[in-house]
């Protein structure tokens, strides 16, 4: 009996504990992500911003070597309605009539536009980039979209990094874990907790404490902007293949803006669901 008792603790054991090397992806593979993105900021010297967006980016799986899968990504889809400073501003893909025109120059470019990303197998995190940058999307530049980008990463590697959600060796249901990453003007401290697992899906609870300064260009004058942002996300991972199936995160962000020599207080709020099929 005491024998049995003592295989039974060992398998439900063995089935809180797993390992996940790396991703498992095929050659050829897609995945849609389905994004949307509310921000509320209130800007320097009464100055809000309001905006909604959703977005369809398509994935698929380029080449692979036993490090490296080289993944394209294309925004298929995108619709963005932005009050800025009073002045409403609409950009839609499948409607263009009515778009604002300084948007257009940025986004026309960008749709349908592959962008080729390596990731490294074992991580999910973007290590290069091949891109072939277009002279009119070199030399456009939107201040709304600037500071958009400042509240909210979309780069083409946050997009294709998002797909992904690897839980190292060992790691148990309530285990955390922590990794930092310091660049140029930029530290993020990222948190985690394997909050359950269920058959191959497991829930990640992520928080994301990053500290930034940044450059912003607005009517041929340059802008500073501090912030302290704090990110509380969930995840819904596939622990065999290392692919997300949802994220959900809520951001707050506090800083300064430097405008005539003085720092005003900036803050905002984001909120983002990302679906991924």
């Amino acid at each position: 009996m005491k024998r049995f008792y003592m295989s039974l603790v060992c398998l439900i054991s063995s089935g809180l504990a797993f390992s996940q090397a790396s991703l498992k992806l095929a050659n050829g593979q897609k995945i849609v992500i389905e994004s949307s993105t509310t921000i509320e900021a209130s800007l320097a010297m009464g100055m809000e911003l309001n905006s909604t967006s959703t977005a369809v980016n398509a994935l698929e799986v380029k080449s692979m070597t036993d490090k490296n899968y080289s993944i394209s990504n294309t925004m298929t889809k995108l619709k963005l309605t932005m009050n800025m400073m009073g002045q409403p501003s609409l950009y839609d893909s499948e409607n263009k009539e009515g778009n604002n025109a300084e948007m257009a120059k940025v986004f026309d470019d960008r749709l349908n536009n592959p962008v080729d990303i390596t990731i490294d197998n074992r991580t999910g995190m973007a290590v290069t980039e091949t891109k072939t940058v277009k002279k009119k999307e070199a030399e456009e530049t939107n201040p709304a979209d600037d500071l958009i980008k400042m509240f909210s990463n979309n780069s083409d590697e946050a997009i294709v990094e998002g797909a992904f959600e690897i839980i190292p060796i060992g790691k148990t249901i309530g285990d955390r874990w922590a990794d930092t990453t310091i660049a140029k003007e930029m530290k993020m401290i990222r948190t985690y907790n394997l909050k359950s697992i269920t058959g191959n899906e497991a829930v990640i609870q992520l928080e994301i404490n990053s500290s930034s300064v940044n450059k912003l260009d607005f009517q041929e004058m340059e802008f500073e902007i501090k912030s302290e942002t704090k990110t509380k996300s969930e995840i819904i991972s596939d622990i065999s293949t290392g692919l997300a199936k949802q994220r959900t995160s809520s951001t707050d962000i506090t800083g300064s803006i430097q405008m005539m020599g003085q720092d005003m207080p900036i803050s905002a709020k984001v909120n983002t669901t990302t679906i991924y099929k």
